[in-house]
Order: C-alpha cells, then structure tokens, then sequence
C-alpha cells in the first residue's frame, strides 16, 4: 500500500516548526536548464487538467511559467474565486509547481514511496484497502499542551477517470476527508492500530475542519514529468493559519526540490503502489524506467542507484 508520509506531513511539519518542536533547513537541488519547448506545453497541459481534473489549479503567470521550465520549484497560495470562507472552513489552497527531468513512473514512486516520517507525535495506520490502489487511513497528531491533539481519517485514491479522459498523459493521487465516524475510531482505538493511542486521546483529540488535495503528474515525454500540488488543511483551533502556511510553503517547495533524487529508483515494491491508472507498479518496471533513454545525465545516476 502506497506510503502516505510524503502527503500529508508536508504541513504537519510547518505545525510542529511553529510549535518549536523541530527544524526544517532548505535542501535545494539541482535544477535542468531552461526547455524553451515546455513554455508552450505547460500551458496546455496545466489548460487540459482545468477541463478534465478535479481540483482548480491556477494559472502561472509569464515569469513564473519560465521558472517552472527552468526547473525551479514554484509554490503559492491559492484562493478559489468560486469558494468563499466559512467559520468552519477557510477555502485556501497551497499549490505547487515542478519539473523533474525524469520518467514520470519514477517521479510517482518518490512521491508515493518516500520514508513514511511518522514519530510518536504523528502517526498513521491503513484501516480499509479498497480496489485500484485506493485506502482509508486514520491519522493522529499528537501537539504539546496547551494545543489538543489532532485526528483524521482520508480516503486516499487514484483518479482513474482522468487518467483514462487523458490518454494517459496525467496521472493524480488524491485525498480528502471523511466525516467523523465514531465507529471506525472506537475499532481503530480496540485493535490497538495506533501505537500509544488512548481512549483518551481518541475522545479528547479534535478532528480536522479541512484536508483535501493532490499531486498531478504530467508525463511530458523525454523532456520528464510536471509534477503539480494542491493541499488544503484546517487544522482548527489556536494555530495561526498565516504561520502555518508559510512553513508549509517551505516544506512543500522542499519537497518538490528533492523529487530530482529519484527515491523511485530504489523501488521494491514493499509497499506496493499503483500507477494512475490503478494497476500494481512492480519493480520490473522501475528498474526499467530508470534505465530509459540512457544518455540523459540524471538517469545514469538512478539506473546505478537501482542496481545497488
């Protein structure tokens, strides 16, 4: 089953760095020259996902599109002009943008099967597996007093629609939050599934106003794979939300920065992932995708990381 840590502790994070609990420095990496070709392709990709995707993605202003095509991490704050907040929901979205020159395959894998960083403050635990690689996870956070502990269950799936609207060219992994079910906590809470978990805890733990998003990988053929990010977490309470979303904003930009690392290429399938279009990834072809158009400079690293 895919990882869920590469998701959804990109804010977590920005909470516990907040709180003073821990240190996230930049880890910038190398990014490919300017492809003069993807100025005129992003667009039209970013257009294409617009009509057939879920999520509003913004549009990238002329500057930014010629960063993005030079390979710089592009991350923002996005308000839905068609939304407008509540008391319960602030409707503000973190976007991203980054181009790996690499395989998409091995890009999905680094996303989807990074080191899961869960702690004794966070942790996760699959409950239900569902067809096509699709999952409901539970999630606690555990924050120092005088903050309350936080709790979620996601449904975690492929959009296989859109993979297939597509032709395949756009594969999204997304998430969302389900509604409070105290039933599938209490047996959550009764077969032990969270290490450290109390009924205390379970009890006294708020649930998450907000936790929807997505990453959107775009193939791009030999010129690599267009990664896009959409999240919106509400974490309720006393948590600033603009200090929140500026270490958030770090983390993701971090995050898109390291995918150039192709984690993919170490794939083993334990855990399993599915592709976009819901089928099982096995190592064959990971090893196979980092071993594609050999002269590429990026890919004679992965290909001898695969090997190791």
């Amino acid at each position: 089953m895919e990882n869920q840590g590469p998701v959804l502790t990109l804010a977590f994070r920005a909470v516990l760095a907040v709180l003073g609990l821990c240190h996230f420095g930049p880890t910038r990496a190398e990014g490919p020259l300017r492809d003069d070709a993807l100025v005129a392709e992003i667009p039209r990709l970013l257009e294409q996902y617009s009509r057939q995707g879920d999520f509003q993605l913004p549009s990238l202003s002329v500057s930014d599109l010629d960063r993005v095509a030079a390979g710089e991490a592009i991350v923002g704050v996005f308000h839905e002009p068609t939304q407008s907040p509540t008391e319960q929901v602030d409707p503000t979205q973190l976007v991203g943008w980054q181009v790996v020159r690499a395989p998409r395959l091995l890009v999905w894998l680094s996303i989807l099967g990074g080191s899961e960083e869960s702690s004794a403050r966070l942790n996760h635990v699959v409950l239900i597996r569902r067809t096509a690689g699709a999952y409901v996870s539970y999630h606690h956070m555990d924050l120092p007093w005088p903050f309350k502990d936080r709790q979620w269950t996601l449904l975690c799936e492929k959009n296989l629609s859109l993979a297939e609207d597509s032709h395949d060219v756009i594969w999204e992994h997304r998430w969302s939050l389900l509604p409070r079910d105290d039933a599938l906590l209490e047996t959550a809470y009764e077969r032990g599934l969270i290490h450290g978990l109390t009924r205390r805890a379970l009890g006294d733990s708020v649930y998450l106003r907000a936790n929807r998003g997505a990453w959107i990988l775009f193939d791009l053929g030999a010129s690599g794979t267009l990664v896009a990010a959409s999240m919106d977490v509400d974490f309720g309470g006393h948590i600033p939300d603009t200090i929140v979303r500026s270490f958030a904003k770090h983390q993701l930009r971090t995050f898109l920065e390291s995918l150039s690392a192709l984690r993919g290429a170490h794939y083993t399938e334990t855990p399993l992932i599915h592709d976009g279009r819901g089928l099982p990834i096995t190592r064959e072809a990971a090893i196979t995708a980092a071993r594609f158009q050999p002269n590429q400079p990026w890919l004679a690293k992965a290909s001898a990381a695969t090997e190791h």
